[in-house]
């Protein structure tokens, strides 16, 4: 059981701070941004354990999966869901045999999807009794099998973000990454806002996922060049801009490396020709890299970019690549954002500007 105390989170968000000021102890000034100490985790997958003749949901802990009896640090909606979805499963025979994991993700606006996925192949009768469950619980409903899912309803939930006093709608797809703490992302949000600098010229974003950070840097640069490499997250993008009514967004199906080869002409890709480059003045990129950060080839091609905005699950890997980066930029802007509490994991942000030459 987490205790989600007051004194317990705060425990907690110190020995992060302490930890961030230590690694960058040459910079003074950081900002802090602290979660709710409950009810967060807008995103939450479980393990489905059968306990003798009952069912319990179960998590990892330590290398073992154990019964989960209570989670107070999902959403309100999500807790409110997980006995009555549980019960149901219990019930009816057909959804619990071979189901083996649960995952849910909700909104502020309490939409509410839920994925059951299954060592079997998913039938008929299946959809039938899923269909009842998705009406009479008010949720989206997806069966997931190999090669195969089946949707009850719609494959995504919308969440509503803000920043700055304004606000945009997102759609968060089912299988494709979304931020799982909605209050973290809004300061994450407005921190970007607040310190970009140069609306008047272009941006480069790679790793844009469904377009998070996208949306919000169609409103602070000229145009955008977004590129993702995964088909999933760019069909999600697409669908985003539709949304939001974006026109200065343009994006292609590219990896980093490749999408820094296009822009250097190193070699044109097909997935990107509806795209002129040659009418972009790009100046900042933005960089939301996997945990491992980034790779030398790409720090080594970003070194003549004028502003560099990074945002980072990975405390390690984004410490060395700020270390890298400090050769050629200096670091205006440092922050920590409190993504995962109760937990390691630290969310780091850093805007930096290129030094004049020597």
């Amino acid at each position: 059981m987490i205790d989600t105390s007051k004194k317990s989170y705060e425990k907690n968000f110190e020995e992060k701070k302490e930890l961030f000021r230590e690694a960058f102890s040459d910079i003074s000034e950081i900002e802090y941004f602290a979660s709710p100490p409950k009810n967060f985790r807008y995103r939450a997958e479980f393990n489905l354990l059968k306990l003798e003749k009952d069912y319990s949901f179960g998590m990892t802990l330590e290398g073992n999966k154990e019964p989960v009896g209570s989670f107070p640090i999902a959403s309100k909606r999500i807790q409110e869901l997980m006995p009555c979805l549980l019960n149901h499963i219990k019930k009816h025979p057909l959804i619990s045999k071979k189901l083996f994991q649960v995952e849910f993700q909700s909104t502020r606006n309490s939409e509410i999807m839920v994925s059951l996925i299954y060592h079997k192949k998913l039938d008929e009768i299946w959809y039938e009794k899923a269909s009842e469950i998705s009406s009479e619980l008010g949720i989206s409903l997806i069966g997931r099998s190999r090669k195969q899912r089946l949707i009850v309803g719609n494959n995504y939930v919308t969440e509503i973000y803000n920043y700055n006093n304004k606000k945009f709608s997102l759609k968060l797809y089912e299988q494709c990454f979304s931020q799982t703490n909605p209050y973290i992302c809004d300061d994450m949000l407005d921190w970007v806002a607040r310190n970009s600098a140069d609306s008047k010229k272009d941006i480069v974003e790679l790793h844009c996922g469904l377009g998070t950070f996208t949306i919000l840097l169609s409103n602070l640069y000229r145009k955008v060049l977004a590129t993702e490499n995964s088909r999933p997250s760019i069909k999600a993008l697409e669908e985003n801009i539709r949304l939001n009514n974006k026109q200065n967004i343009y994006y292609g199906r590219l990896s980093g490396k490749e999408t820094i080869e296009a822009l250097r002409e190193i070699r044109p890709y097909q997935r990107l020709s509806s795209v002129n480059l040659n009418e972009f003045e790009i100046n900042s990129i933005f960089l939301d890299p996997p945990r491992e950060g980034l790779d030398q080839y790409t720090r080594d091609n970003i070194i003549e970019v004028e502003n560099i905005i990074y945002i980072s699950c990975g405390f390690e890997s984004f410490r060395r690549d700020i270390t890298e980066l400090q050769k050629t930029h200096q670091v205006v802007n440092l922050a920590m954002f409190d993504q995962f509490p109760y937990t390691e994991h630290i969310e780091s942000g850093a805007i930096l500007k290129r030094k004049a030459p020597e």
